[in-house]
């Protein structure tokens, strides 16, 4: 019976192309056939500011919601951060008392005891983020970057996104990064190893000025440090304390030196989004082939990974998928595939702890 499991792509040679999108329309900078590095700026755009609602009457204990008697500004004034926007005067109860503006921004309103601030826009520009050429723009809005190089997707990104060079900190690939290790040397890097054991680990990072982290495996309880450091933390295996499965650590290991492109983004199971590590450099010999949606069929031969359970990480050869359930080590009866991994030992797993892996 065929299944058609999860699929994350461990290539070490493929044509990628990738969009660079504007949140707003903008200007892009770039023209077709446009060679970019990743910290080229490729578009700007104006972001809009953010709008406060600030209740400047119950701030002064006011029994009225008529600002008019104290208010200091006008729609459509310009503010500064610290400016006062309601005080009072002579004879009023709130003589020495006022309300200053927390943001900068222009007065969009006055109504109902409380004050509307617009805040000032910005201008964001956008990175290439990759390293190639573009082969496509679209006008205001960005363009499409087609890439050469080795391509490792992960489970769980912190969000962010980042570019360094390669820098596998462990000799094994269930070897965890020590913090002791990481000091200003490792400036600019791509941190490699298979798990962060602590905190102090993501911050001493943090310090030394890496460029992103990759790892097997992520403690649950750092997730939210992971999310709130200033550069992309990729796991490749799992939430907890896991190994790096051996074809990412080796691939990883082969391109040891090289610069990478590296982005947490997440979105849903089967989106178009994963988390995942870019390599510039191509093994010797090998042809590039253009990436395209992945093949879900899972056959004999596939090449496949262990997703949970006492295998979980590691990787063999789909050699059957019996027609009827079988007893796992749970005890529950499932329908599984027989694997070959990579040691030679045979192993029956459920379906749903595979996915295919190329």
């Amino acid at each position: 019976m065929p299944y058609h499991p999860f699929v994350t792509r461990v290539v070490p040679n493929m044509v990628l192309r990738r969009e660079r999108m504007l949140p707003f329309r903008g200007e892009v900078l770039v023209g077709t056939g446009s060679r970019v590095r990743p910290t080229d700026i490729i578009g700007r755009t104006a972001v809009p500011g953010e709008t406060r609602l600030l209740n400047v009457a119950k701030a002064l204990a006011l029994d009225s919601s008529d600002l008019s008697p104290y208010v200091r500004v006008s729609i459509g004034d310009d503010v500064q951060v610290g400016d006062m926007l309601a005080a009072g005067g002579g004879a009023s109860r709130l003589f020495g008392r006022g309300y200053r503006s927390p943001v900068a921004g222009m007065v969009a309103g006055i109504s109902h005891g409380r004050i509307l601030i617009q805040s000032t826009r910005s201008t964001l520009e956008l990175p290439a983020h990759y390293r190639g050429t573009v082969i496509n723009v679209m006008s205001g809005l960005g363009a499409i970057i087609e890439v050469k190089g080795a391509l490792i997707q992960g489970i769980w990104g912190s969000d962010k996104e980042g570019f360094g060079v390669l820098n596998v900190m462990v000799d094994d690939p269930d070897q965890p990064i020590d913090h002791e290790g990481i000091d200003m040397s490792c400036r600019g890097t791509i941190l490699v190893g298979a798990s962060c054991v602590n905190e102090r680990t993501l911050y001493r990072s943090q310090e030394a000025e890496v460029q992103g982290m990759v790892l097997g495996g992520l403690q649950t309880g750092l997730v939210d440090v992971a999310e709130s450091i200033g550069y992309p933390v990729v796991v490749t295996e799992g939430m907890g304390e896991f190994p790096i499965s051996d074809p990412v650590f080796d691939l990883l290991k082969a391109y040891q030196g090289q610069e990478v492109s590296i982005r947490g983004t997440m979105e849903a199971r089967g989106g178009a989004a994963r988390p995942e590590v870019i390599i510039y450099a191509s093994y010797a010999g090998g042809d590039a082939e253009l990436e395209l949606r992945p093949e879900f069929l899972l056959e004999r031969g596939s090449r496949v990974r262990i997703v949970r359970g006492p295998y979980m990480g590691r990787t063999g050869t789909m050699i059957g998928f019996p027609p009827r359930a079988r007893m796992l080590s749970t005890g529950v009866m499932a329908l599984g595939a027989e694997v070959r991994l990579e040691s030679g030992e045979e192993i029956f797993v459920a379906s749903a702890n595979v996915e295919s892996l190329g």
